[in-house]
């Protein structure tokens, strides 16, 4: 009930208490897809659920909410890191040519989705590209926090693209399994570990044999990274 309830007493542990959950979630999936909606190899359900994605971006509707309040509290220094600025991406050659041939999916033919549809994908293709530069730019010199980066694109995402995305549009779920490489940029920390892979798959399965071609690149660099990853567990022992 406090969570219906936020007042100045109790922001502070509903805000720790929601970012639990929302990690909680992630980790006991079981290696599903479900981060973003119901994956049916595990479950009989007929209706997506944008799941995980929505506890993320509950946690931020808490903070716009009560985060006054927080300023001046003992969770100012988790709520108020230093920001990350986007002129700090810098360019990545292949990522850039693969995600704005993305594009093409809404661009042509034209009138395959409406205006609020088009503006989504395009906003969420843009948050794709700023981000995809921010984990390239990451280095001793330049330090980024990749799992802030990687945390915030659900959050930052249209909504509308979360619907189109439970309606299972193969357009959607093609950018989706581009964020996936996203993921896989901190598959180190141990609540994330493997969902880039198992979120890809879903997709995978999900599109159909037609749109198989829209997510080679996805597919091949993490098939690499786990050949990589297998090579260097053997020559550890």
């Amino acid at each position: 009930m406090a969570m219906l309830n936020i007042t100045p007493q109790n922001c502070d542990a509903c805000l720790a208490f929601s970012a639990i959950i929302a990690a909680y979630a992630w980790a006991s999936s079981h290696q599903t897809g479900g981060l973003f909606f119901s994956d049916r190899s595990i479950s009989d359900a007929k209706e997506s659920n944008v799941d995980w994605a929505s506890l993320l971006r509950g946690v931020n509707t808490l903070l716009d909410t009560a985060g006054e309040w927080m300023t001046s509290k003992s969770l100012k220094l988790v709520l108020y890191p230093p920001p990350i600025d986007p002129k700090l991406a810098k360019a990545d050659p292949e990522a850039s040519i693969k995600l704005t041939a993305l594009s093409q999916l809404w661009d042509s033919p034209p009138g395959s989705f409406n205006s609020m549809e088009v503006g989504a994908l395009n906003s969420t293709l843009a948050l794709l590209r700023e981000d995809y530069g921010l984990v390239a730019s990451s280095s001793d010199d330049c330090q980024i926090d990749i799992v802030s980066v990687v945390y915030a694109w659900p959050i930052k995402v249209p909504g509308a693209f979360l619907v189109m995305v439970k309606e299972l549009k193969p357009e959607a779920l093609i950018l989706l399994a581009h964020y996936s490489l996203l993921l896989n940029s901190v598959d180190q920390v141990w609540f994330m570990h493997g969902m880039s892979r198992r979120l890809l798959q879903t997709i995978h399965s999900r599109i159909g044999k037609e749109w198989e071609s829209w997510i080679a690149w996805p597919l091949q660099t993490l098939v690499l990274t786990e050949f990589k990853d297998q090579v260097e567990g053997r020559g550890a022992h």
